[in-house]
């Protein structure tokens, strides 16, 4: 019988980014040999470096020779400590990932450097990436261009589901209205791939394409079958092999 992979995070280090105002908690993972580069990998609203979409492209990253940093970004409900969830923001999401990028880039200065995100950190990597010429890749998971596509996600749920995200994020529902990734997209000169599930009920697939279609450098699509807005899994694993293939990570 197969025995299950231990965690990516188990072996891992932890550091802490001090490019922001308040030290942000990074999880930094080492390949079998020399790094290519450093991926920041940024997870979604409520995330975690652990969770298991989290770690499915940190071990796709792992498996092709570059180190991985993954920061644990404020104000997560999954990050005890983080601060309120109450407090969760885009711009903040953005701001403290935009640090730890900076941080990285004085980490390690002068090697590669690539951006990985899920859900809302694809979002956030989507404005670091149009203001980074030197990026080497963005590699975007179930990604919403905008806010409106995740309010229209809750609208189609039902009354129920749009009061759910009110209470939890009040600021993060107003933000939800103006949030936008398209004109970061368009100035975006990195090769991008988007991998992302078929069956996502908060980012549709044809929102996944649209933000495939704003970036001038887009080089690689997949839809999972069956898949939500979280995949893992080796059908998942298979094409985030097949997409950094494609960005020549």
């Amino acid at each position: 019988m197969t025995q299950p992979c231990a965690p990516w995070t188990d072996t891992a280090r932890r550091m802490e980014a001090t490019a922001a105002a308040v030290p942000i908690p990074v999880v930094v993972a080492e390949p079998d040999g020399p790094p290519k580069g450093t991926v920041l990998l940024v997870h979604g609203r409520n995330g975690a470096p652990g969770q298991p979409q989290i770690a499915e492209i940190a071990r796709a990253y792992l498996a092709r020779g570059w180190r991985v940093a993954a920061p644990e970004l404020p104000h997560s409900a999954a990050l005890p400590g983080s601060g309120p969830p109450a407090l969760i923001s885009f711009a903040g999401h953005t701001a403290a990932a935009a640090a730890t990028w900076a941080w990285i880039a004085a980490q390690w200065p002068g090697a590669p450097r690539a951006l990985a995100g899920h859900s809302i950190g694809a979002f956030a990597i989507a404005h670091l990436a149009a203001d980074s010429a030197d990026a080497h890749h963005v590699l975007a998971v179930s990604p919403p261009m905008s806010g409106r596509v995740l309010m229209a996600a809750r609208e189609a749920m039902g009354p129920a589901a749009i009061e759910e995200v009110r209470s939890e994020a009040p600021g993060y529902f107003e933000e939800m209205r103006t949030a936008d990734a398209e004109p970061a997209l368009n100035r975006t000169v990195a090769p991008l791939a988007v991998v992302t599930g078929a069956a996502d009920g908060l980012v549709p697939l044809n929102e996944a394409r649209a933000y495939f279609a704003a970036a001038p450098n887009a080089r690689f699509f997949a839809a999972l079958p069956d898949a939500h807005h979280c995949p893992a899994g080796a059908a998942c694993a298979d094409m985030l092999a097949a997409a950094l293939a494609a960005l020549g990570a």
